[in-house]
């Protein structure tokens, strides 16, 4: 008979339950893109695009992958172990990562070219994405300890 590479008992023994930060910065999450994927998808003319930007599909696309990253935000929700979610969770540091740098990019390049509030929309999102990153790095080392 073969034996396993490996103890499933030991493997079962070293699973963590999802801490109350990591549980409440799932729920801003939610929140977040929840809001931005309504303002990305269905409003992006009328609050979002004071500039006159032609191409309104690429906005509203990214407001599809705030509403998917929102449904799996809720659905880490119901989970109990940290192993369950560490993957998906990983995923939404590396979106708001990405997302962080695009935004500051834009901004930095094109910023000169905008008119106050979108200056002012495009700093406060660098704001609060930044936020967010750093709270998800806090949690993320948190549950790894």
């Amino acid at each position: 008979m073969i034996k396993p590479k490996f103890n499933y008992k030991e493997l079962i023994k070293k699973m963590t339950e999802i801490k109350k930060l990591t549980k409440i910065l799932l729920i801003v999450y939610a929140i977040i893109w929840f809001l931005f994927g309504t303002l990305l998808t269905f409003l992006y003319d009328m609050a979002l695009n004071p500039e006159g930007w032609t191409n309104p599909y690429l906005p509203r696309m990214f407001g599809g992958v705030n509403y998917l990253s929102a449904i799996f935000a809720v659905l880490m929700l119901r989970k109990k172990e940290w192993e369950e979610i560490k993957m998906t969770f990983t995923y939404f540091l590396g979106l708001l990562l990405v997302t962080l740098i695009i935004e500051a990019a834009v901004l930095a390049t094109l910023g000169s070219t905008f008119g106050a509030s979108m200056v002012q929309t495009g700093s406060g999102t660098i704001i609060l994405e930044s936020v967010l990153l750093l709270l998800g790095i806090v949690s993320y080392i948190k549950q790894r300890s």
